[in-house]
C-alpha cells in the first residue's frame, strides 16, 4: 500500500493527525507500507503497490494505481452547514477534495451523515463511498484518568469549581456562542459550573483571532467563570476530560466528532447537538440537544442537576466507546482497500 510520506507530519493533537496516526500505526502490522514523497521520491519497494491510500482533501496522487482516499466531511455540498464554513476555508478545500474523489476508486469517511452529503451532492455513487467511524484509544482516555489536581494545576483560576469542557476549535461552525449563552443561563440559575475552552484556531478563517477573544470573554453576570486550556498534551487532555462535569460539542454540523467519544470513553456524560454525525456518534450514551441557547441550557442542567443520570451516561458512554477501537477502524478501511486492489487485479 501507497501512502504520501506527508501523512506523518500531521500533528496527532488535532483530530485529522489523530485519525491518521492511529489507524496507520494498526495497519502497520496487517499491510506493506510504502511512503512516497510529494515528488514521487521514496524507497523502492519489493514489489509494486497495489493501491494508493490518500488523504481526500489534499491533491489526489498521480499515477495508475487505484486509489482510496480518506474524506473527513463535505460541509459545503450540504446547505444547513455551508453558511456556518468560512469562504476561505471552502476555497481551500473545495478543489482538491472534489477532485481527489472523482479521481479515487473508493472514498471512507467517517459516519453515515459524511456519506449522505457527498452521495446526495453528487460527489460519489453510493457504491464508492463507505462510511466507516473513527475509534478511540480507550486505555490513554479513561475514567481512570480522572486527576483533579492536575486539571487544577492546567488550570489554576479554577479554585475547584466544576466545569463543562468544550473541545475543538473557535469557528463558527462549532457554535461556541451558543454554548457560552447557555453557561450563562446557567449561572443565573445558580449552578456553579466553569466553562473550559480548549480551542485552537478556526481553520481558514481570517477572523480566528477575533473568535477566540470573543470565546475567553467573561460571562455576563458570571465573571471568572471562563477558563482556557492550551499547550496540553494527550495526557492532560486526558486528565482533563475525565475530570470534567460534562463535554458539551453544540456544532452545526460534524463529520464525527472525535472529542465526544474520547469524553464518552473517559466516563464524562456529553451533551451534542442534533446537526451532523453527532447523533451517530453518541447514540443513546449521550444527551442530544438542539443548538440554540436554551435548548442546549436545558440539556446541561439535567445532566449537571441529577448525580444519578450524569452516572448512567458516564458508564453507557464508556461502553459504547469500548465497542469502537481503532482496530476497528482499520479493519473497515483495509475492506475497502482490499477490495479497490481486488478491482484493479
Amino acid at each position: 500500500m501507497a501512502v504520501p510520506r506527508a501523512l506523518e507530519h500531521w500533528s496527532p493533537r488535532t483530530g485529522h493527525g489523530r485519525v491518521w496516526h492511529s489507524v496507520l500505526r494498526e495497519l502497520a502490522p496487517r499491510v506493506r507500507l510504502h511512503q512516497v514523497g510529494a515528488d514521487g521520491a521514496g524507497r523502492r519497494p519489493l514489489r509494486p503497490p497495489d493501491v494508493w491510500l490518500a488523504d481526500g482533501h489534499e491533491e489526489p496522487p498521480d499515477g495508475a494505481l487505484p486509489l482510496v482516499v480518506q474524506v473527513h466531511e463535505a460541509g459545503w455540498l450540504d446547505p444547513a452547514t455551508r453558511g456556518h464554513l468560512p469562504d476561505a476555508l471552502v476555497a481551500r478545500l473545495a478543489g482538491p477534495t472534489e477532485r481527489a474523489i472523482r479521481r479515487a476508486r473508493a472514498v471512507i469517511v467517517p459516519s453515515e451523515w459524511a456519506r449522505r452529503t457527498l452521495v446526495e451532492g453528487g460527489l460519489g455513487e453510493p457504491d464508492r463511498v463507505h462510511a466507516v467511524a473513527h475509534g478511540v484509544d480507550a486505555r490513554r482516555f479513561a475514567p481512570g484518568r480522572a486527576d483533579p489536581a492536575r486539571a487544577a494545576s492546567l488550570l489554576p483560576r479554577l479554585g475547584g469549581r466544576p466545569y463543562v469542557l468544550f473541545v475543538g476549535h473557535v469557528g463558527p461552525r462549532k457554535n461556541l456562542p451558543a454554548l457560552r449563552d447557555a453557561m450563562t443561563a446557567l449561572a443565573a440559575h445558580g449552578l456553579p459550573h466553569a466553562l473550559v475552552v480548549a480551542a485552537g484556531v478556526a481553520p481558514g478563517d481570517p477572523a480566528s483571532d477575533a473568535l477566540r477573544r470573543g470565546a475567553l470573554a467573561e460571562l455576563p453576570g458570571a465573571p471568572g467563570r471562563v477558563l482556557a486550556l492550551e499547550g496540553a498534551d494527550d495526557g492532560d487532555l486526558a486528565a482533563v476530560l475525565a475530570t470534567a462535569a460534562a463535554l458539551c460539542l453544540p456544532s452545526h454540523a460534524e463529520g464525527f466528532g472525535l472529542p465526544a467519544l474520547e469524553a464518552m470513553a473517559s466516563g464524562t456524560p456529553v451533551v451534542v447537538s442534533d446537526r451532523g454525525a453527532l447523533p451517530e456518534v453518541v447514540g443513546d450514551a449521550g444527551v442530544v440537544s438542539a443548538p440554540d441557547p436554551a435548548a442546549l441550557a436545558a440539556a446541561l442542567r439535567r445532566v449537571l442537576e441529577d448525580p444519578g443520570l450524569a452516572a448512567r451516561l458516564g458508564e453507557a458512554g464508556r461502553a459504547r466507546a469500548l465497542t469502537m477501537p481503532w482496530s476497528r477502524t482499520a479493519d473497515g478501511w483495509l475492506e475497502v482497500l482490499a477490495g479497490a486492489a481486488a478491482e484493479r487485479r
